[in-house]
């Protein structure tokens, strides 16, 4: 049985898939990125709010990297503080960096990382096929769809 995070995350990664891969273009992740957190803040309030940190650390790139170290002792920012790194090098888009921030404040640290081993898979999938940027969050769904295939087979 998935729990209402679980599916709050399946449907938006099914729809963003779409339009990532079509449009090149993710409408909508930063209300999908505004619900994970009010659909996380109950159950762990401080781990969301340092997810949050994390997240406005990456976009906002006027902030220097030193604000970023009280964030390193929590283990499930660590994810979103590599996206968020990434994004201010310019290496992913805002959309991959709140996904995966919203992917951390709903799922637990395995389902997280899993996510960016199915990304890694995905990446390698598409650059023997295409060439140019790389739509990642089908790779992000990949992984999303790998933790809860797991967890079915697990339980």
């Amino acid at each position: 049985m998935m729990t209402l995070n679980e599916a709050f995350v399946l449907g938006s990664f099914a729809l963003f898939s779409l339009a990532d891969l079509r449009y090149r273009l993710v409408p909508g992740v930063e209300w999908f990125f505004l619900g994970a957190l009010f659909l996380g803040w109950p159950s762990s309030p401080w781990q969301v709010g340092i997810i949050l940190l994390a997240c406005v650390w990456g976009i906002l790139r006027n902030w220097p990297g030193w604000l970023s170290l009280p964030l390193l002792f929590s283990l499930p920012a660590w994810p979103v503080l590599w996206a968020a790194y990434g994004y201010r090098k310019g290496l992913i888009g805002r959309a991959d960096l709140l996904a995966i921030g919203g992917l951390a404040c709903l799922l637990p640290l395995p389902a997280v990382l899993l996510s960016l081993l199915g990304l890694e898979i995905w990446r390698r999938f598409w650059i023997r096929k295409q060439n140019g940027s790389i739509p990642a969050l089908p790779g992000l769904l990949l992984g999303v769809g790998l933790h809860l295939m797991l967890r079915i087979f697990l339980h």
